[in-house]
């Protein structure tokens, strides 16, 4: 009889805080379907951001290289700032890095430390692909989430942006170091305001 009790109420004790766990990450997905805005707000950021790279004026790798500089470090502090709105979010800590990579890159960019064409070049593709590699862990870690397969389109188009940048094929007025920056951060853009309506659906 005190072995059969013992059972019930180590079954009662587990239904409970299953049922506990459960209210939890209910509660945590309610509350960030309620914050689908600053996703979308930082998905035209990011979009607004790859815009701005793809019209810059072809005049020289430099000068390109210091605007990019900028809109990476704006995007990067922009990311940064929206993920502090969604802690509760299990992407956090990656879109966190994320947006670190982007700023020191951005950073890294402008100031320009190493000289010649070629050097900005392969910075910008190393800062992409360190971007690529982390929005793809994003994904990953989101996977139990709608629309998350964006995050990985968004992550493989960086890759794709740094590997086209590395192996530095002929350069044209068309095709820039800034215009392949701008796609990928455009894509990134576009993947943020999938999510944001992906999240405004699945809240109404």
């Amino acid at each position: 009889m005190g072995a059969a009790r013992a059972a019930i109420l180590v079954r009662q004790s587990t239904m409970s805080g299953a049922s506990t766990s459960g209210t939890d990450h209910q509660h945590q997905a309610d509350s960030l379907r309620s914050k689908w805005g600053w996703f979308l707000v930082l998905g035209i950021g990011l979009a607004s951001a790859g815009v701005l790279a793809v019209a810059l004026p072809v005049v020289s790798t430099f000068a390109a290289s210091v605007v990019l500089g900028i809109v990476l470090s704006l995007a990067g502090i922009v990311k940064m700032v929206q993920s502090l709105r969604v802690k509760e979010w299990s992407g956090f800590i990656w879109q966190e890095l994320t947006g670190a990579v982007e700023l020191v890159g951005g950073i890294l960019i402008y100031f320009n430390p190493f000289k010649g064409a070629l050097a900005i070049t392969l910075l910008i593709a190393l800062v992409f692909l360190v971007q690529g590699i982390l929005q793809v862990a994003l994904a990953l870690r989101v996977r139990d989430q709608d629309g998350w397969q964006w995050f990985g389109v968004s992550g493989l188009v960086a890759l794709a942006a740094s590997a086209t940048l590395a192996l530095k094929l002929p350069y044209t007025s068309i095709y820039t170091p800034g215009t392949v920056a701008g796609i990928s951060l455009l894509v990134a853009g576009g993947a943020y305001i999938a999510i944001a309506l992906t999240m405004r659906r699945a809240g109404s």
